[in-house]
């Protein structure tokens, strides 16, 4: 393809997905490291405390996160429409959408999960600019909070056949007193390919989503339940 680098196999036939290294499961930085807003550390550190992620309650998640999932993503380039496609495996099954077609952000923008995102490539490097996020997903699988303000920048550099590295820059006002980010590796899996998931299926991990009492055993439903 032009000499550009591929965000999945050499071709159709090749089929795999992208893993985090490892369980991504904290934030980029600890909790003193982040440059929180006041409140936005204590309800970090709330989160802490339970697993009332809305992941986990099959909600769609933007940034960071969609890319965190176990399960892994995969990337879909359509060349033709000049787009790009991130399927989010497992979970709430979803998919987000890159516009490759040279457009900028509009200036009414009703949030949403995955918020809208445009594209270009710098070299072997695809840069996503995303702005238009609502407030129902954790930013990442450690908790971290963020606002309707929330405006990423990606970076996702497929540095060898195997592995891409991908980084995050944060700008969001209301939540953090500067810009900030990160970046974690994505590994390539051969061979796997998107599957049949049924989110939430019998409710086998209510007390994942809900809580449970330590003396019965049983769901508490007390407990509140906060994106």
């Amino acid at each position: 393809m032009n000499g550009r680098v591929l965000l999945q196999g050499a071709t159709p036939s090749e089929k795999g997905v992208w893993l985090p290294d490892g369980v991504v499961t904290t934030s980029f930085a600890t909790g003193t490291e982040i440059p929180f807003q006041p409140w936005a550390k204590a309800l970090y550190e709330d989160r802490q405390t339970h697993r009332l992620e809305p992941h986990a309650r099959c909600k769609p998640s933007g940034a960071a996160r969609e890319v965190q999932t176990p399960y892994g993503v995969e990337f879909v380039e359509l060349r033709e429409l000049q787009r790009i496609y991130i399927f989010d495996i497992g979970g709430p099954h979803t998919w987000r959408t890159i516009y490759m077609d040279g457009r900028t952000h509009p200036e009414t923008i009703a949030p949403s999960y995955y918020g809208h995102s445009i594209g270009w490539w710098e070299g072997d490097t695809l840069v996503v600019d995303t702005t238009g996020y609502n407030e129902d997903f954790w930013l990442d699988r450690g908790g971290t909070p963020h606002t309707k303000t929330l405006h990423t920048l990606e970076r996702f550099t497929r540095t060898d056949a195997a592995t891409i590295r991908y980084e995050l820059t944060i700008d969001d006002p209301a939540t953090f007193t500067k810009p900030w980010g990160g970046n974690f590796t994505l590994r390539w899996e051969p061979g796997t390919e998107l599957f049949e998931y049924v989110c939430q299926e019998q409710n086998y991990a209510g007390e994942l989503m809900v809580g449970a009492s330590a003396e019965t055993g049983k769901v508490d439903r007390s407990s509140l339940i906060v994106p």
